[in-house]
């Protein structure tokens, strides 16, 4: 038996020592260098102020203290609530922000919102706002999209009888050369509405209108609702049509990405700049201030960053910003007052003002 077994085995030994001489070690190939993908993001100084903005939540009731991370210097308010605007404002200023970004459906509340901003503004303030126009709220289809007839028609109108006059006050926020800012979401259309907008179609189309009938020549941000998603894996009117592209959400479960979060985001980012830019769009960075899902699901394995109220990783974020930039200096946050997550750039008692502090020293001269 043990014969036979030899005479069985004879073949693969030797087949094994040919084949030795011709196996590769990973060194042979280059083991990966970890530098390449995880180091220190340096202080970055621009020549040149930083225009930026941070999404506001508008709270119809209370702040849910229960799922608030972070308890609001004042208090766990509504939105309409005596004094809250004015002091967002105050704050806002403090920080050097330029505008706060509303949401608009046409709804309402998105109307009622703008009113309270522009009462509660002082002629002293510095910051403004800028529209979030989510084409949620057209209802379009694959079967009827947004560059049809009917829905165009619906979509113009909301911009001839209510977003020009807003595009046209000193309250809402314009570029240095007067070109109105714009955010569209989402530019990320899902896989179940792909056909729902052609954004090559749409948004030529809006800036000729705005343009003929109001002499408004539109600076749109295309916003992807997530993030880490390469330019290549979208559609390319989903991408190219816009002056610029912002990536809305940078939440990751990945360990990997966890360890080395900054770095990996920088590594994306130089990406996008760089293939954004060979068709001649902007891109424009969205940083959080800090971030904490552990309150409202113990379990999770989204990157926590500040929960204790340092503004270290904070600077880096805006570092990876500056580094990745687009040519029009702009920097959107995540959020201004987004306290389910604890996004919140406002202030609370654990951060108090240090991060409107850091805000003003990082972005403007």
């Amino acid at each position: 038996m043990m014969n036979t077994g030899y005479k069985f085995l004879r073949p693969i030994v030797l087949l094994m020592a040919i084949a030795a001489p011709l196996s590769c070690d990973k060194d042979d190939y280059g083991a990966p260098d970890k530098d390449k993908y995880i180091y220190d993001i340096p202080q970055t100084n621009l020549d040149a102020d930083v225009v930026a903005g941070a999404y506001y939540s508008n709270y119809k009731s209370a702040v849910n203290q229960a799922k608030s991370p972070e308890e609001p210097l004042l208090g766990y308010y509504k939105t309409s609530d005596d004094g809250v605007m004015d002091t967002h404002i105050s704050w806002a200023d403090q920080a050097a922000l330029d505008f706060f970004i509303f949401n608009w459906d046409a709804s309402a509340d998105d109307k009622s919102l703008i009113d309270l901003f522009n009462s509660s503004r002082t002629e002293e303030s510095r910051v403004k706002y800028v529209l979030r126009y989510n084409t949620s709220h057209l209802k379009v289809t694959n079967d009827e999209p947004l560059q049809s007839e009917s829905k165009y028609k619906q979509m113009l109108s909301e911009f001839i009888d209510e977003i020009s006059v807003m595009m046209a006050s000193e309250t809402y926020y314009k570029l240095p050369d007067g070109r109105p800012v714009l955010i569209m979401t989402p530019a990320n259309l899902s896989s179940s509405a792909l056909l729902s907008i052609d954004y090559s179609k749409v948004i030529p189309s809006l800036k000729a209108d705005m343009r003929d009938f109001f002499g408004l020549d539109l600076y749109i941000i295309g916003e992807m609702t997530t993030g880490w998603v390469a330019p290549v894996n979208y559609a390319d009117h989903q991408v190219y049509s816009f002056d610029a592209v912002s990536l809305r959400d940078w939440k990751t479960r990945s360990y990997d990405v966890f360890f080395g979060y900054f770095s990996f985001l920088d590594i994306n980012w130089d990406n996008w700049k760089t293939t954004l830019a060979k068709r001649e769009v902007d891109f424009v960075p969205c940083i959080y201030p800090s971030y904490n899902d552990r309150v409202n699901t113990p379990t999770s394995y989204y990157y926590t960053f500040s929960e204790d109220g340092d503004t270290g990783d904070f600077v880096n974020f805006c570092n990876v910003a500056k580094r990745n930039i687009g040519s029009r200096n702009i920097v959107l946050m995540n959020s201004w007052n987004d306290w389910v997550y604890g996004t919140n750039l406002e202030p609370s008692t654990l951060k108090e003002t240090r991060f409107l502090e850091e805000t003003r020293s990082q972005f403007k001269l």
